[in-house]
């Protein structure tokens, strides 16, 4: 299964269930969020003694917007990193590399007030939890599970 926000935002409702946003408000987030993006990617690829030029190596699995997005699922879902990276077709080590990069850019830039308190790393939520209390994700999930 594989969340995006082109897809996500079709669906208001789950859209709001997982990120406690309408997308308007998270339209917003990434307009604001973007100009101190921009400068910490700028930093990070111009940093001393980086083993490859700028461009190279491999590109983002997911864009900002996604990255964002997935960071946000977080913070508010709080799922294990298993279970986020499955949701966003991605490995759990990259999820939690997401989280790693853009978390401090929305702290820095005052915009992590959506954090609920976290549980813990032995409590966070599995997908069985996430459908018992979000059953429209049960639908998306249901939708990419079909073959083509």
């Amino acid at each position: 299964m594989v969340l995006r926000y082109h897809d996500l935002s079709q669906n208001r409702c789950l859209f709001q269930a997982l990120t406690g946003l309408v997308i308007t408000e998270f339209d917003e987030l990434v307009k604001t969020f973007w100009p101190c993006y921009t400068a910490a990617e700028k930093k990070r690829l111009n940093r001393p003694h980086r083993q490859r030029a700028v461009g190279g190596g491999p590109d983002f699995e997911l864009d900002v917007r996604d990255q964002i997005l997935l960071t946000v699922v977080w913070l508010r879902q709080y799922p294990t990193l298993e279970t986020l990276g499955d949701l966003f077709g991605v490995s759990d080590t990259t999820a939690g590399r997401y989280i790693r990069r853009i978390l401090p850019l929305l702290e820095t830039a005052g915009r992590d007030t959506m954090r609920r308190p976290d549980p813990g790393r032995k409590r966070r939520r599995h997908l069985s939890d996430l459908l018992q209390e979000t059953p429209e994700l049960a639908l998306i999930i249901d939708a990419f599970g079909k073959p083509a």
